[in-house]
């Protein structure tokens, strides 16, 4: 997803001192098998606990800091993924343990993190982040390294394809691209809506923003609508009224802020305050349930895209585990979490390999994986996933599902 926009000398020197990269600030780590009691309690197919050296996964993402309730609630959700696998025998008859490493939301903690997960903790496959500057910054890294690296929402095309449009062959991502949710955004704008004339604001300082925007408005534009304002600023400015101002004086129907939750929260109550009453739209930037309570009114009636959450059966049963387990509300990481492990699970099964260079082969070759959110292939040019987005309002106080919805 979001954050900070990766320079190039930054993108350079993560590249060149790769092996040198350790320690620093990813040092929170959180691991996790199921207790040996459950195990044998809960005996796998073939009537046995499961035994031997562990097969490890991986885990980075924000676990302290602003953002770390989703980077809590996917390691959560990998944890009782793991649970689950371990009391039914675990994978190859081995017991399934993951580990967690703090990335803080930044690039360069994200990969000395992934650094020692790799060298220290000798894990077979990663999963995360839900930040796409950290994930083009690893993914270096987990080519080198030849180990597989499964984004979670990280939603730039330079996850998975680097610059110069060469496949980086070792990651992966669960969640779909800047450039389908745009289109999504824009089309259900145009087609569902019935509004054609648009703003949007933009966070120039982050490259999750700026890169949907550019999506945005040109699927706007070419469905027929037009922008009538474009305005920019940067998260932590906190007063966006000179921007809003010069948006209420173009009048659109919508205003689109693809921006984190805290700073949408921001953006709308100063935008009512102004007086500005158009349909504000966003993309899975927006996907927490803490918007409704940041933003209070302001947000009401809003909408944005994002992927299913916990709309269906499976995926509500899952959220009412979770509280119990945890005594918190979910978020939709811990959706992905739980699927990045079933994920490689179901690699692991099919390839009857733990290796990592098998692991990498099979996520290439998935054709149906399907879990809590939804089923999914992945496209074996770009390793990005194939599936259709969600729908939310955010109506009463409470975000809720409207529809899934398709573009060609």
């Amino acid at each position: 997803m979001f954050k900070k926009v990766l320079s190039a000398v930054l993108a350079l020197s993560l590249m060149a001192g790769v092996t040198g990269c350790s320690g620093g600030a990813a040092n929170s780590t959180a691991s996790t098998a199921a207790p040996a009691s459950a195990s044998a309690a809960s005996a796998g197919s073939n009537g046995a606990a499961p035994s031997g050296d562990p097969i490890k996964i991986g885990y980075v993402s924000a676990l302290s800091g602003d953002t770390a309730l989703w980077g809590q609630a996917g390691l959560n959700g990998m944890k009782l993924a793991v649970e689950d696998l371990n009391a039914k025998g675990g994978l190859l008859g081995r017991p399934v343990q993951v580990v967690g490493f703090d990335g803080q939301g930044q690039p360069l903690d994200s990969v000395n993190a992934l650094n020692k997960l790799i060298d220290q903790e000798k894990v077979v496959a990663v999963v995360g982040t839900n930040f796409s500057s950290c994930n083009i910054a690893m993914a270096p890294v987990a080519d080198t390294k030849k180990i597989p690296l499964i984004a979670t929402a990280a939603s730039s095309p330079q996850v998975t394809v680097d610059q110069s449009g060469k496949l980086h062959l070792y990651s992966f991502r669960i969640g779909f691209t800047d450039p389908f949710q745009g289109k999504v955004v824009a089309s259900y704008v145009i087609n569902k809506l019935k509004f054609k004339k648009a703003a949007v604001i933009t966070d120039i300082g982050d490259n999750y923003s700026t890169g949907v925007t550019g999506y945005i408005t040109k699927e706007f534009t070419d469905e027929g609508g037009t922008i009538v304002a474009k305005e920019e600023a940067r998260s932590g400015d906190n007063d966006f009224r000179a921007q809003l101002s010069k948006i209420k004086s173009a009048n659109p129907d919508v205003l689109f802020i693809p921006w984190v939750y805290k700073d949408v929260a921001l953006i709308t109550k100063q935008a009512k305050d102004l007086g500005i009453t158009c349909q504000f739209i966003g993309t899975d930037g927006w996907d927490s349930q803490d918007l409704p309570k940041l933003a209070g009114a302001a947000i009401d009636g809003g909408y944005f895209c994002s992927r299913p959450g916990f709309n269906s059966p499976e995926a509500k049963a899952f959220a009412e585990r979770y509280k119990k387990a945890y005594n918190i509300t979910p978020e939709a990481e811990c959706l992905f979490g739980y699927d990045g492990v079933m994920w490689l699970a179901q690699v692991i099964k099919e390839q009857n390999s733990a290796e990592s260079d098998k692991i990498r082969d099979g996520l290439e070759k998935t054709t149906d994986f399907k879990g809590f959110l939804g089923s999914m292939s992945v496209d074996p040019a770009t390793h990005n996933p194939t599936r259709d987005a969600a729908i939310f309002q955010v109506k009463n106080n409470t975000v809720n599902f409207v529809e899934m919805y398709s573009v060609k």
